[in-house]
């Protein structure tokens, strides 16, 4: 590998942290300028609202076609096949994406009515008209993000990596900007949604889809230049069109089960908890996601190609091998993250919920557990496709999301105002939980037992470790009894400290070989980044 291509890797990997750090930063923002409000409510509420409907109309078919479709192509250097097939996704998806931007904007009144139930403690007709204006600023962001996956994927296919990685992280900081700036305009106006200043309003719904919009400018940039001269079309390359019916269809089933849960959970939110509760819910889904992004799908992506590889040669064995490996790694990892996060779960919701923190505190402890089995998806779910056995893995996701969807309406229904947050997380730590048991059995049957050996004893250490490690950061957590933000965030760094120290002595003792196991995996993801440009 010569010294260029290691200094682009470095710095691609180094602008993917940089981006997720980001992200969560812009939430810790939120929570500090705008927060759990009734402000914050009709922001987060009508905010849901575009991403999810992209994402299930165009954005998860766009994420598997666009590189399987365009990457041979570039391989073998078919410039005009690749104009073409670019501009008939374009043009499909801007007809697809302005229809959708303006019905978003049309209905905004019944649709943040219908989301926002009965507005307990923030004054109804208030708030669904901030939430409805709102809406109407947000939905041109179903064509950015559309757009912008479109580039994403050309960028991937020409193995042009640092736009793609780039524009999280310009995104997240516009929309920082859009909350600092809102701060003087109109924070003493936050719980009052019928006197909020226009000017103020208008800052946090024009700089949220600004940092929408941003993720097309900075794909848009480095894509000029690879001089495609697009032009409108409607049909694709003679053999591309099938191949994007088939590749979206495939895909098409769990992501919408996954994204109608998440609409499902702001409205039930909103339903059962009252003011501030879709807030909560959005902080809890950020934390509760965090490992996933950050140690499942780097260990789950790394090991895909290898898998298929393996599966393409007949090699039962070395697939195997990887996906133990694999699985193993996952769970002691994700295991110790939300270990760490139970245990500063107290500490947490001081930092980020401001007006109550304990509703969120309850939340967290109810999402950690199912941070295993979310992560578990990844990995056992690309095993499956590695093999070209998608069709199990799309049949346990779609269970694993309709349990979550139909637990969370019963939890919901069933529990006090103050604990819906509660419901919603275990709820999702069930759903989540049922599609990896479904998954694992799914690799098993294709692929034998040897394909999960050892996972039974990992997840005894995930258990143990992390019951002891929460029980001791909770307790470092009770003894620094944090009163403020500052202190809370000391109190956040020990507790989780003492936690993944207790689960990381727990687990090595139960099962020293997945130490072996996550530092050979570990090493396998460097490796990775390092060998692409």
């Amino acid at each position: 590998m010569t010294r260029g291509i290691a200094a682009a890797a470095a710095l691609i990997a180094v602008v993917t942290v940089g981006a997720r750090l980001a992200g969560f930063a812009r939430t810790v923002v939120f929570s500090q300028t705008v927060g759990d409000t009734c402000l914050g409510t009709a922001y987060v509420t009508a905010n849901q609202l575009p991403a999810v409907l992209f994402e299930i109309v165009i954005g998860g078919a766009l994420t598997v076609m666009v590189v399987p479709v365009l990457a041979v192509a570039v391989r073998r250097g078919e410039h005009e096949r690749v104009r073409r097939t670019v501009s008939a996704l374009i043009t499909w998806v801007l007809l697809l994406s302005l229809p959708l931007a303006a019905l978003l904007a049309l209905v905004s009144v019944p649709a943040m009515t219908l989301m926002l139930g009965g507005g307990v403690g923030c004054g109804r007709a208030a708030l669904i008209s901030l939430a409805a204006r709102m809406l109407v600023v947000f939905a041109p962001q179903v064509v950015f993000y559309g757009l912008a996956a479109v580039l994403f994927g050309v960028l991937q296919a020409h193995r042009r990596f640092l736009g793609p990685a780039l524009a999280p992280l310009v995104s997240s900081l516009v929309v920082v900007a859009a909350y600092l700036a809102f701060v003087p305009l109109g924070s003493d106006h936050r719980q009052e949604p019928g006197a909020l200043p226009s000017v103020a309003e208008l800052t946090l719904s024009l700089g949220t889809t600004a940092g929408v919009a941003a993720l097309f400018v900075t794909a848009l940039l480095p894509t000029r230049r690879l001089g495609l001269s697009l032009r409108p079309r409607l049909t694709f390359p003679p053999g591309v069109g099938a191949r994007v019916r088939y590749l979206a269809t495939a895909s098409l089933l769990p992501l919408v089960a996954m994204q109608s849960s998440l609409l499902l959970a702001v409205a039930l939110a909103n339903r059962g908890g009252g003011a501030g509760a879709a807030v909560h819910y959005t902080y809890a889904w950020a934390l509760f996601t965090l490992p996933y992004g950050v140690i499942a799908v780097p260990i789950a992506t790394s090991a895909f190609t290898e898998l298929a590889v393996a599966h393409a040669e007949h090699d039962r064995p070395g697939f195997a091998r990887l996906s133990a490996a694999g699985a193993r790694a996952v769970v002691v990892i994700t295991a110790a993250a939300g270990t760490a996060l139970a245990a500063a779960a107290g500490p947490l919701s001081v930092v980020l919920a401001r007006v109550d923190p304990l509703p969120l505190e309850r939340g967290l402890l109810a999402y950690a557990p199912g941070v295993v089995g979310f992560a578990l998806i990844a990995v056992t779910g690309r095993a499956l496709y590695a093999s070209h056995d998608g069709r199990r893995a799309a049949i346990a996701q779609v269970v694993g999301w309709s349990v979550v969807m139909v637990c969370s309406c019963a939890l919901v229904w069933a529990v006090p105002a103050g604990w819906a947050i509660t419901g919603l997380g275990a709820a999702t730590t069930v759903g989540t939980g049922t599609a990896a048991v479904l998954l694992c059995a799914g690799v098993v049957s294709v692929h034998g037992r040897d394909s999960l050996a050892g996972l039974s004893r990992s997840l005894a250490a995930a258990l143990l470790g992390g019951v002891a490690g929460t029980v001791a950061g909770r307790a470092v957590a009770v003894v620094s009894e944090p009163s403020g933000v500052q202190t809370a965030v000391g109190a956040v760094l020990v507790s989780g400290g003492a936690a993944l120290v207790v689960f990381g002595a727990v687990a090595a003792l139960v099962d020293r070989s997945a130490v072996r196991v996550v530092a050979g995996r570990a090493q396998a993801v460097l490796e990775r980044r390092r060998g692409t440009r």
